[in-house]
């Protein structure tokens, strides 16, 4: 399955976050080739997403409160997916 855009970056994040910082790690953690890691690393800096430092990539205290909030929506998706597979299954137990 395609990700999108949002979902680039949030896997990226979830990386960093998890202090795999540098570009070589996060390319192989993410799944991206090396331009397109360059690509949307470049995007996240230039939108204050995060920081290089040192050859190292940081979230930004800002980035870090959506972080979580991606976390959530993520963990929401899943108990959707739980509850409509349930419902399924119900249903099919009482034709």
């Amino acid at each position: 399955m395609r990700r999108n855009r949002e979902e680039i970056i949030s896997d990226i994040l979830e990386a960093i976050d998890s202090k795999i910082n540098r570009i070589s790690s996060i390319m192989k953690y993410v799944n991206l080739s090396a331009s397109l890691a360059k690509k949307y690393l470049a995007l996240m800096k230039e939108n204050g997403l995060i920081e290089e430092k040192d050859g190292e990539y940081v979230i930004t205290e800002k980035e870090r409160k959506v972080l979580e909030q991606i976390r959530s929506i993520r963990k929401a998706e899943i108990d959707l997916i739980t509850l409509v597979n349930e419902l399924k299954k119900e249903i099919n137990l009482t034709e």
